[in-house]
């Protein structure tokens, strides 16, 4: 049901800061550097290490969670003075920088912080792919070279994953004015046309947050593993979502200050949301760089129940669907059971089939709440396969961050699908 975050909940007790944010602090779109950041002034004769890692990098863990790595020096032993900065991120998590210890070898760097590690390897261009650890916990991240006298301008654009923000027009009308939905779009190497995979987000906790709406959600792991095997990969922000126009209104109570409603009337709101979809689909299949094939359409949390719908009420667009902890009511809700499988069985007319992919410990919906589902969706004539995946207490919900549990799963099923 909820927000689903790609990047941990476990990023919550990270301890960031040295202290209380400073009001002299730099703000780089939302994640704060120390005034004093800079980068040292090359010695005469810098060895390599120096010249390959001084510098900043721009990314964002888990595709989310906004990242700056300074590298003010680094000693020809390697030891390295570095900012480790971050934007704000689950509840609880508030955006951050601290210098921790950090060690430069070769084309790898290891920041140590208070109970995480975050390792940089560099590639070849000069970018970086980054592995954040907390406990059992993982987050990923691309990241790429910035110039930090850039970043200092109020104005500054920062390109925080690779996936291009576009605006989608579409045929809505909210007080008079056209709405636009945001998309990020990731393309594979090579010059296109690309089949469409597209990928829906979820919600925003227990929706009372509105600060939540307006964070454009992504899963880079995601969008790398289908790049990868050729896919387009579109991330559409619903209605309200994101950088998207219009309300968002996903089945919210009266006073929406109390967040989502708990009765079966919230159904309309995953009508509005499908809505959503495929106006956003509509407007992906004009574009030259679309492939005119069947698309993959997949989704997590309230983003996996609504591509599994879709796929129902749009057999012949779509080529596969891929289910991550799919639900719409966390299973709390005492209508939990009879909305969620309502929706999955709208989905029992695709005649292909599905994939779902939960895990153990999620404190949204439980694996026997979820196999429920899964009977309901068969017995309605659905077809799929269900994976249950064990994870750390209370990270059941973000499977969909933990490539190592899907990449295998994934790529059997869309080789068992054709080409």
């Amino acid at each position: 049901m909820f927000r689903y975050l790609l990047v941990l909940l476990t990023f919550a007790s990270v301890t960031l800061t040295q202290h209380a944010r400073a009001m002299d602090d730099l703000l780089i779109d939302g994640v704060p550097l120390p005034a004093d950041a800079s980068i040292a002034v090359p010695v005469a004769s810098p060895t390599d290490i120096q010249q390959r890692w001084s510098g900043v990098w721009v990314g964002a863990w888990g595709g989310s969670r906004k990242h700056i790595l300074l590298v003010e020096s680094v000693g020809a032993d390697g030891a390295a003075r570095v900012v480790y900065a971050i934007g704000a991120g689950p509840p609880g998590a508030q955006r951050g920088w601290s210098r921790p210890q950090a060690l430069a070898a070769g084309r790898t760097l290891k920041v140590t912080g208070a109970g995480f590690s975050a390792t940089y390897e560099m590639t070849e261009d000069g970018a970086l792919k980054a592995e954040f650890k907390r406990g059992g916990s993982t987050s990923r991240a691309h990241m790429a070279k910035a110039d930090l006298a850039s970043l200092r301008n109020p104005d500054a654009v920062v390109a925080w994953t690779r996936g291009k923000s576009e605006f989608l027009q579409t045929d809505f009308v909210e007080h008079g004015k056209p709405v636009r939905l945001e998309v990020v779009i990731f393309k594979p190497s090579g010059a296109g046309p690309f089949p469409l995979a597209v990928i829906n987000h979820g919600s925003t906790g227990g929706g009372r947050n509105p600060a939540l709406f307006t964070e454009t959600r992504v899963a880079t792991d995601l969008a790398d593993f289908l790049n990868e095997r050729g896919w387009m990969v579109a991330f559409p922000q619903r209605r309200g979502r994101g950088k998207s126009d219009g309300l968002y209104d996903e089945g919210f109570a009266e006073n929406r200050s109390l967040g989502y409603i708990c009765a079966d009337i919230t159904l309309r709101g995953a009508d509005r949301a499908l809505s959503d979809i495929e106006s956003a689909i509509t407007a992906l299949q004009r574009r030259q760089d679309v492939a005119p094939t069947p698309l993959l359409i997949g989704g997590i949390s309230r983003g996996g129940i609504l591509s599994v719908a879709y796929a129902g009420r749009h057999p012949a667009q779509v080529f596969g669907v891929i289910n991550f902890v799919g639900g719409w009511l966390g299973d709390g809700c005492p209508v939990a059971g009879t909305v969620n499988q309502t929706l999955f069985e709208r989905g029992a007319a695709y005649p292909r089939p599905t994939i779902w992919l939960y895990g153990r410990n999620d404190r949204f919906y439980s694996i026997p709440h979820s196999r429920d589902n899964f009977a309901a969706f068969e017995k309605a004539g659905g077809r799929g396969a269900f994976y249950e995946f064990d994870m750390p207490p209370g990270q059941g919900h973000f499977v969909a961050g933990h490539p190592d549990r899907w990449s295998d799963p994934i790529d059997r099923y869309l080789k068992s699908l054709g080409p």
